[in-house]
């Protein structure tokens, strides 16, 4: 409480920072006549007021009064004022019970309240106070003076007190919008985090150079990196597709639109490269001109594989339709001619003149009906009597057959396992495909020192051997034959040498008939060991890459067979070699 025009006291509250207004400042403020209900039972007290009111502000209120405090909450109702000025001493309440019943479980007052008393006591201020009363007066000739700039104070107060409310309110409200947004925000970011963890595709997002910030967990798992911040995306591309990959990516940056590339991949975990399906579309940023990029990576290595394995198939058996059509028409057009050279050697004596040219007709057409037979067993056209056949036994005869015409720089090993089980084969036709892959291995190590290993095992296929045929470079192709061989048991012939290799280029074309490497060789040793296998329901594998040597394997499909038949069959079949090497 502080002292005042009064002989009394005039408590001014603490939050009262705001300084006592004059009628004009107030007419500026609110900009219309504040309407002001006295409540005192004392008719005198309340002309005083309004005349000192009026003086000080003429037109400036206006007024209406109430001589008790139910009065004064009835009037309140219908009158509305901006202020009550309010005698704390009433013949039905005192100013603190109306106060309360102003509040009536409300907040904050209806309005501002100004309370006067006869007698000052600052008990009874301070719980005013605190029920939101704006100011308290004594009663007393000097405060007449000072009545209308504390009404204006108390108005004033009221309203800014009034809008921080409604400030703070808004202010709550926006919080809860905020909160609820965030959560929305949450929730969302949630899902796509989600997704991305769940899809199969590797999934990142780069800055406008390419700068990769964010990666799913299947995109670290692949690259094998662990780097939180900016690393290149470049990184994990192919050397051989990076520049087609930048070139897209300028191309896109100033369209605007996404784009789709094919290019391989690096997985860290065995090293292999892998084809990949790669989707971008950009994400426009903040800043103007700058913008952000979402991608995902498809593995689309085994599509790939069966691409090139249908291709692979689809031409060979282009390739040996013709060649077996070729055949057939040229080994009947071979019949006649060594029938007829035949006829003529026998007609003829030895010292004639011709005998000898007869002689090299017939020894050609032998040579020329060898390459028919190649052919027409490459295209499958020659019908193999089968029967149980020890493959260890086949391999050591032939290669022992084989291992004088080997040059002494190339040492041939033979590791042939004992408990190989018999299989339904042609003896005949098995050593024509271990003497042409061993004679092709021979010729792969050259002039220099080398080895050729032959082996023989029994393996286990667990699941299908596809036709998907796209190898790492070095990695074993699955069959090259173009078919799935079934889940089960087998018998592998193994062909190995260390010679140069062979580059991933020519290993779609080594058995193609009439290709070859070698300026001296006809194309049809290996084409004949592939249609001898297909006959047979096998396949073929092929592990090779520049510089490392090749291995052959030919798997056969292990039959129960009687091991008795087995060995009177291959008596029977004799030991000779019935084809020739590459």
């Amino acid at each position: 409480m502080r002292a005042g025009c009064f002989s009394a006291t005039r408590l001014q509250p603490e939050t009262d920072g705001l300084k006592c207004v004059t009628s004009s400042q107030n007419n500026e403020l609110t900009g219309f006549r504040l309407k002001l209900l006295i409540v005192d039972d004392e008719p005198v007290d309340r002309e005083i007021f309004k005349q000192y009111l009026d003086a000080d502000r003429p037109g400036a209120f206006i007024y209406a009064e109430a001589e008790t405090g139910r009065e004064g909450l009835r009037k309140r109702e219908h009158f509305n004022p901006d202020c009550i000025l309010l005698d704390f001493n009433l013949p039905d309440l005192d100013g603190l019970k109306m106060v309360r019943l102003l509040l009536d479980s409300r907040e904050t007052l209806p309005c501002a309240v100004v309370m006067l008393t006869g007698t000052g006591n600052e008990e009874v201020a301070v719980e005013a106070m605190k029920l939101g009363v704006m100011d308290y007066m004594a009663k007393g000739p000097a405060s007449a003076y000072a009545l209308s700039r504390t009404v204006a104070s108390a108005v004033q107060r009221f309203r800014f007190q009034q809008e921080i409310a409604r400030q703070r309110i808004a202010l709550e409200q926006r919080n809860l919008e905020l909160e609820a947004i965030r959560a929305e925000l949450f929730d969302e970011k949630e899902r796509y985090r989600i997704l991305a963890e769940t899809i199969p595709q590797l999934v990142w997002s780069a800055d406008s150079n390419g700068r990769i910030h964010y990666g799913n967990q299947r995109l670290w798992e692949f690259s094998g990196n662990r780097n939180t911040g900016l690393w290149p995306l470049e990184n994990l591309v192919h050397a051989d597709d990076r520049t087609g990959l930048r070139g897209k990516w300028n191309e896109a940056r100033q369209s605007g639109g996404g784009f789709e590339s094919e290019l391989r991949l690096r997985r860290a975990r065995d090293r292999t490269w892998r084809w990949h399906l790669m989707r971008t579309a950009p994400i426009p940023a903040a800043e103007e001109g700058s913008v952000s990029w979402f991608g995902t990576f498809t593995d689309i290595e085994d599509q790939k594989r069966a691409e090139a394995a249908l291709r692979l198939r689809e031409k060979r058996d282009g390739i040996g339709l013709l060649a077996g059509g070729i055949a057939h028409d040229f080994n009947n057009l071979l019949a006649g001619i060594m029938a007829g050279a035949s006829f003529a050697l026998d007609s003829l004596g030895q010292d004639h003149s011709v005998y000898p040219v007869l002689e090299i007709i017939l020894q050609s057409s032998e040579k020329a009906a060898d390459l028919t037979r190649q052919l027409l067993a490459y295209a499958g056209k020659v019908e193999i009597p089968l029967g149980p056949a020890n493959v260890s036994r086949i391999v050591s005869d032939a290669c022992e057959l084989v291992r004088a015409s080997i040059p002494r720089n190339i040492h041939l090993a033979i590791e042939t396992a004992d408990d190989v089980p018999p299989i339904e084969t042609n003896a005949g036709h098995m050593r024509q495909v271990i003497v042409n892959l061993v004679v092709n291995a021979v010729e792969a190590c050259g002039a220099e020192d080398g080895v050729v290993t032959v082996r023989t095992s029994t393996i286990s296929v667990g699941s299908a051997l596809s036709q998907s045929s796209l190898p790492e470079s070095g990695a074993p192709e699955s069959n090259v034959l173009g078919y799935e061989l079934p889940a089960g048991q087998y018998v592998s012939i193994e062909v190995s040498d260390s010679g140069p290799g062979i580059d991933d280029r020519l290993r779609t074309q080594i058995f193609d008939p009439f290709f070859t490497t070698k300026f001296t060789g006809r194309g049809l040793g290996l084409a004949a060991v592939q249609g001898i296998v297909r006959s047979l329901g096998g396949g073929i594998r092929v592990s090779s890459s520049a510089g490392s040597g090749s291995t052959f394997q030919v798997l056969l499909p292990l039959r129960e067979v009687n091991a008795a038949a087995a060995v009177r069959d291959e008596a029977l079949n004799g030991m000779g070699a019935d084809g020739a090497a590459t």
